[in-house]
């Protein structure tokens, strides 16, 4: 397998073995917690997923260095010319609490790579919508529902488009919405005069695939996060036309020595000058 088919098998994989983790656990009902310990599904899903990627990474591609989440971090990768940048489940508390909103992250970072941020290959998966996105993907857009549109889109392909309704939907964390939401809503509103709905999802990742499904239209993060984040979900968003910016405007950068990143801008093209004039108020 190739760095983006390779990418996109783990993340499926993994994204499997924690359905099925999840699966052994007697949730009565989407959101209860009174059947089982959340904290110890979390703690058991982040430490599963992690040593199955791990190994498999390790087994695959055996001169690379690892970055993640639930790992020690490696001195190593400062010099390293690959680095895997993984999150083995980003949204464990929806994962550990019966919701969908939980997604597997695996995203390489290569010091020669000419794509955003040097991420070269990188794969979301999201196990409970049966869904894999990664750089892998041949992808055919529908140009009409978005204008200005350019990016590594492929002609025969699996066909997808953006979905062409009239309202804006923005999808944020659901116990860290931006502060500045307001104002960018207020902008959207006067730029497009279009109703604007706010829906609350786990995962960087899942909210990304939310958007390329055509569930919805924006994600905002100001909050900030780690790269582990945002590695992956940013290549693919890029992969598949979708802007991917931090909230300043400018692009990301991975493998730093500080892994904390200040945020994301992930949407449809057409919305990122309304909310970065927002965001600069």
């Amino acid at each position: 397998m190739n760095d983006h088919e390779l990418a996109r098998t783990l993340a499926e994989q993994a994204g499997q073995l924690l359905l099925v983790i999840r699966g052994e656990i007697d949730l009565v009902a989407p959101g209860t917690t009174a059947d089982h310990d959340v904290v110890a599904l979390g703690d058991l899903g982040d430490r599963v997923a992690n040593e199955f990627l791990i190994e498999q990474l390790s087994l695959h591609r055996p001169d690379d260095v690892i970055l993640s989440e639930e790992s020690i971090d490696p001195a190593t990768r400062h010099n390293a010319n690959r680095v895997w940048i993984i999150d083995p489940l980003d949204g464990t508390a929806s994962y550990s609490r019966g919701y969908p909103g939980f997604a597997v992250h695996v995203a390489l970072w290569e010091a020669g790579a000419t794509e955003p941020g040097n991420i070269a290959a990188a794969a979301v998966s999201v196990p409970v919508d049966k869904t894999t996105l990664s750089t892998a993907d041949r992808v055919h857009y529908m140009p009409e529902f978005d204008s200005g549109v350019t990016g590594n889109l492929h002609s025969q392909a699996v066909g997808w488009a953006l979905s062409a309704r009239d309202d804006i939907r923005i999808v944020t964390s659901p116990s860290n919405p931006p502060d500045e939401l307001d104002l960018v809503i207020a902008g959207l509103k006067q730029d497009f005069q279009k109703s604007i709905s706010v829906e609350r999802r786990g995962s960087v990742g899942a909210k990304m695939a939310y958007i390329i499904a055509g569930h919805a239209d924006i994600y905002l993060n100001t909050w900030g996060f780690s790269e582990w984040d945002i590695a992956a979900p940013l290549a693919v968003a890029r992969h598949y036309g979708i802007a991917a910016l931090l909230p300043d405007g400018t692009d990301f950068t991975f493998n730093n020595s500080d892994v904390s990143v200040p945020g994301a801008l992930i949407c449809r093209r057409k919305y990122v000058p309304s909310i970065l004039r927002s965001l600069a108020l």
